[in-house]
């Protein structure tokens, strides 16, 4: 996967990790920002959790050793079911905050995996975004 683009080993799992990726970036900030509680925010939610939990399971077939992306993506599952188990278990303020603490801390994470693969080269998202901004500029 890493090196010239020409030697870019581009598969099917890459390919949907990485739409997945993407848009899980822009539905989190849309649950993230927008009214809580609603029946879209519910929707939207379960959407977005089932993108971030594909995501970081189809991690695990990508790379050929374990790392850093790889220990967030157990974690991305953990706090996914806890986010669930606190907004569904835990009653009142406290499984409240919980939630919205797992749910945060997990958009953040998305983040932290996000950020490096757009601007370390050899990786696809980076040859992605450098290719769309030579088209526009």
């Amino acid at each position: 996967m890493f090196g010239s683009p020409d030697a870019m080993v581009i598969n099917p799992v890459i390919i949907s990790h990485a739409i997945a990726a993407v848009f899980s970036l822009g539905l989190g900030a849309v649950v993230l920002t927008r009214k809580k509680g609603t029946r879209h925010h519910k929707l939207l939610g379960r959407i977005w959790a089932g993108l971030m939990l594909y995501v970081a399971v189809t991690s695990f077939w990508i790379g050929e050793s374990f790392s850093y992306i790889h220990g967030l993506s157990i974690w991305v599952i953990f706090g996914m079911i806890m986010a669930v188990i606190s907004i569904r278990v835990v009653k009142g303020k406290r499984g409240l905050a919980s939630h919205k603490a797992f749910m945060i801390g997990n958009y953040i994470g998305l983040w932290s995996a996000a950020i490096p693969a757009f601007v370390t080269e050899g990786r696809v998202m980076h040859h992605v975004a450098v290719s769309l901004l030579g088209q526009i500029m």
